[in-house]
């Protein structure tokens, strides 16, 4: 099993005033139960529902005053075409100056039709994440999905973007290296990039011990570093509330609402300021249990081809 290479886990610069990225959970709701992901488990600690708009505005707002040039990934734990108007949303954020407006699905419900109100929209890039090279692997990995339709909606997409124009749009796939798949890493790149299209590879994550991740080594066992996402980002759930960190997917640890404060506020003061003084100081021990027993910090780096 490929282990993740902690020669690629580099000391992060903190984003002391406000977050570099930002995830919004503009819905929740997802269409697949996939293999390294533990959504399936999600009702147990929040319900399926869409961000309210007047709350995503806020949101919005805010970042375009504070940091226009931030990530802004529009989805956390869900998938972006089973919310009816996230075209919407990402054209409120362009117009607002937002110069990095990005999304990440699965792909199975990215019609042609979609796909080209999201590209008119403005968005800035796509992460379609396929994870094999052939129906097989596909379907032990992205449970409920048809890998001819996500290989086809890629294609689509990537031929709606000539159309358009839109040179300046990213579109990647992603692989998510596994046991189930180490084998078919270099298989993927190769297809995809006979395919005109960019390729993401990334390490799996534990999501915080929710699911078996073999390439982690426990903390115990190797030099533990400052981790990349709660050092830079912010993750607002559906419901307003913040998590911890990127792979807090249920909010088990609560660092306030954007409800009641503001992302500068809730980032600059509280938890979320507490535990990255925690690991910039080394002080993992006192860490909220969920954070000190979590080993996803080793996969915070991705290659990109």
């Amino acid at each position: 099993m490929l282990k993740s290479d902690l020669n690629q886990v580099t000391r992060t610069t903190e984003a002391k005033d406000f977050p570099e990225v930002v995830l919004i959970d503009n819905t929740n709701a997802c269409n697949l139960r996939c293999s390294m992901c533990d959504h399936q488990n999600m009702k147990k600690y929040r319900k399926v529902q869409t961000m309210d708009m007047n709350l995503y505005h806020k949101i919005i707002d805010e970042i375009a005053i504070e940091n226009p040039k931030a990530r802004v990934w529009q989805i956390f734990f869900g998938d972006p075409f089973l919310c009816r108007d996230m075209a919407e949303r990402i054209r409120y954020a362009k117009n607002k100056g937002l110069t990095d407006v990005v999304l990440n699905t699965n792909g199975q419900l990215m019609t042609r039709d979609l796909a080209m109100d999201y590209i008119k929209a403005g968005l800035d890039a796509m992460y379609v994440g396929v994870d094999a090279i052939n129906d097989e692997t596909y379907k032990q990995i992205r449970v409920g999905g048809s890998f001819e339709k996500a290989v086809a909606n890629v294609l689509i997409y990537r031929d709606l973007l000539k159309e358009v124009g839109r040179k300046e749009q990213k579109l990647y796939v992603q692989f998510v290296v596994s046991a189930i798949n180490e084998d078919q890493v270099e298989g993927f790149k190769d297809f995809w990039k006979a395919q005109g299209v960019s390729v993401k590879i990334r390490p799996k994550v534990s999501w915080a011990g929710l699911v078996d991740a073999t390439n982690l080594q426990t903390n115990a066992d190797v030099d533990r570093r400052p981790c990349y996402w709660l050092m830079r980002t912010i993750n607002i759930c559906a419901d307003g509330r913040v998590a911890l960190c990127s792979v807090d997917v249920h909010c088990r640890v609560p660092c306030g609402s954007v409800n009641e404060q503001s992302i500068k506020e809730l980032w600059q003061r509280g938890l979320l300021k507490d535990c990255r003084l925690m690991h910039i100081e080394s002080r993992y021990h006192e860490l909220p249990e969920m954070c000190r027993n979590c080993a996803d910090w080793q996969s915070g780096y991705a290659e990109y081809y």
